[in-house]
């Protein structure tokens, strides 16, 4: 498994805050852990996965928007696949595709059932280069002609939360909706429509979230360290930890998951504008 991250364009990094392409020559099966949302150009070979609860093989060339999750997922990768993926900010859903978060959780569509095909064409020259830089070229070409920057945005509630769910230790929805002085309903109406849940929802999946990416950046070889804070107990935590990350915490430090372990390792490579892809 080969994993390459690419920085986007300046113009449209508030959008989509990060690139990837993985190729894999061999089988892979693994789990993919909840994350934010994603463009997946499938180039080469077939993706087989449960992202939307069922087993379902995917094969190239198809270009797939993929809402927000908040559970893990199976996925298969046969023999000689290549994915092309760009990493979509709550403020680039909006801007990007117009449509809510929420009607697009835990599920995916074809990219021409949002886009119009007069936007396709950089998608379409993607399928028919082999140069890494190139296709990155046609990815910002694509955001930039698709993006509508005069779309009403609620930009200062989406810096908030952002700001809210990327801290280590978020604090709970009680201080939250008194930092943004928006009322209980007016929160989760927002969170919904930008972040696909609720924001206790988002609370909880980033929380875990946090707790795998300090595994793994900090090398801990004991999961009791970052186990007391914000859990009521432990098996609190390691049934949140599975629910988001697909394992236990054990099973996370013990086992190889190739497919997490080196999306967190390379995705620290690029500068993101912002921290939302990094962590999820």
């Amino acid at each position: 498994m080969f994993f390459r991250y690419f920085a986007p364009h300046t113009e449209i990094n508030r959008y989509v805050s990060s690139y990837y392409q993985v190729t894999l020559p061999g089988e892979v099966a693994d789990i993919m852990r909840a994350e934010i949302a994603n463009l997946r150009l499938i180039l080469a070979g077939e993706v087989v996965s449960d992202l939307d609860g069922e087993m379902k093989g995917l094969a190239a060339p198809r270009s797939l928007l993929c809402g927000p999750t908040f559970r893990a997922s199976r996925v298969i990768f046969k023999p000689g696949t290549l994915v092309l993926g760009a990493a979509i900010t709550p403020l680039g859903w909006r801007k990007l595709f117009g449509v809510s978060a929420e009607d697009y959780a835990d599920r995916y569509a074809d990219l021409s059932d949002l886009v119009d095909n007069d936007f396709l064409d950089p998608i379409s020259a993607i399928f028919e280069t082999n140069d890494a830089e190139r296709r990155v070229a046609l990815l910002d070409d694509f955001f930039r002609a698709v993006a509508d920057t005069d779309r009403p945005a609620n930009e200062a509630f989406v810096a908030a939360c952002s700001e809210w769910l990327i801290e280590p230790e978020p604090e709970e929805l009680p201080a939250f909706l008194a930092r943004v002085g928006l009322s209980h309903r007016q929160v989760d109406r927002l969170c919904k429509m930008y972040f696909g849940a609720a924001p206790k929802k988002l609370h909880r999946k980033f929380r875990a979230l946090h707790a795998a990416n300090r595994l793994c950046w900090e090398n801990l070889t004991d999961w009791r360290d970052i186990a007391a804070s914000g859990f009521y107990d432990q098996a609190h935590f390691i049934r949140e930890f599975k629910a988001v990350n697909g394992r236990t915490p054990k099973e996370f430090i013990d086992g190889p998951h190739l497919l997490v372990r080196a999306t967190l390792e390379e995705r620290r490579r690029i500068t993101h504008a912002s921290p939302f892809s990094l962590i999820g």
